[in-house]
């Protein structure tokens, strides 16, 4: 089924005038894209305030919403192509005659994805470029990372993600192995097999996010001898732990503070001596927990965690540590 799809671009302060006129020619639902709202949310609600208050322990914003901290602000709504939806449509153009409208014609089945048109290639770190799976990429001399990360976390344009790549750039090499905790799309995993890693393990406790990053390492030539993609909790399941088995050169955990902190005594068992933990989707608010406890945690051979590198972005943090014996 097809259907008229309308943005109408306002201001902020006008948003519920326009809303009320629109309802009383008989439209009867909106999508509201206010930049104000969002980060007004950003700023307060993850705090607690402005009636968020359950809110309050969120650390992180999928990176899907990114975009909306800077979309004009406009409503959009759908009618129906048939003789009523275009009566409709004809007493919104008269109403919003001062208003910029853009009309498109969409699929219902297309809603789902209509996130995408805001996904385009784009440079990470010093030899990245990662491209949706659906866009042509531009010449250059960059690596290429296609990825599809469906309903799973992990486009790399969230500050988390590029710090974890920007990292990896500097710590992947031949014959190396990696063990990605949390791994989404698998975008992390899948960068270091681009970057030359021997194999990579790839852990979720999600099945879609498990399907997705197999798909993902597929898309950019790698096959199953390569990589190997599990779903579970590693906290919780012995049988998965003695799946995963070997220690790695290195761990990557993309995931929340509360998380690393809950994990941070595992990270070691992992880890070859010398082998390289990094971790991030760490709000710099809750950075020096993350850093206590990561050196505190011990290793079964009393090995200890050394901090070697901490990075910054927008109030985001990465931090890479060491497994050392000193």
């Amino acid at each position: 089924m097809e259907f008229i799809k309308l943005n109408i671009y306002t201001q902020s302060q006008e948003l519920e005038t326009l809303m009320t006129r629109l309802e009383d020619l008989g439209v009867s639902g909106f999508e509201i894209h206010d930049a104000a709202d969002f980060n007004s949310f950003l700023e307060n609600g993850m705090k607690g305030g402005n009636g968020f208050s359950d809110l309050a322990a969120w650390d992180y914003v999928g990176e899907e919403l990114e975009p909306l901290k800077t979309q004009e602000t406009h409503l959009t709504l759908y009618l129906t192509t048939d003789e009523q939806g275009k009566e409709l449509l004809d007493k919104v153009y008269v109403l919003c005659a001062d208003l910029r409208i853009d009309k498109s014609v969409v699929r219902e089945e297309d809603w789902a994805d209509c996130w995408k048109e805001y996904f385009k290639p784009f440079k990470v770190g010093e030899r990245f470029l990662i491209k949706p799976t659906w866009e042509n990429a531009p010449e250059t001399e960059r690596l290429i990372l296609e990825i599809d990360p469906a309903s799973a976390f992990g486009t790399g344009q969230h500050e988390s993600t590029r710090l974890c790549i920007e990292m990896l750039e500097g710590v992947i090499g031949s014959e190396c192995t990696l063990l990605d905790i949390g791994c989404g799309s698998g975008i992390l995993a899948i960068g270091a097999l681009i970057l030359g890693a021997d194999s990579v393990v790839m852990i979720d406790v999600s099945e879609n996010a498990v399907k997705v990053a197999r798909d993902n390492a597929i898309q950019n030539g790698f096959m199953d001898d390569r990589f190997t993609a599990l779903c579970g909790d590693i906290t919780k399941s012995a049988e998965l732990l003695k799946q995963i088995g070997e220690e790695f050169d290195v761990v990557t955990a993309n995931i929340v503070a509360d998380v690393i902190i809950n994990m941070s005594g595992l990270f070691p068992q992992f880890l070859k001596e010398g082998g390289v933990l990094i971790t991030s989707g760490i709000i710099e608010e809750r950075l020096e927990e993350v850093i206590t406890a990561l050196e505190a945690s011990d290793g079964r051979d009393s090995s200890k965690l050394k901090i070697t590198e901490i990075r910054k972005d927008s109030g985001w943090c990465a931090v890479k540590a060491v497994k050392s014996a000193d």
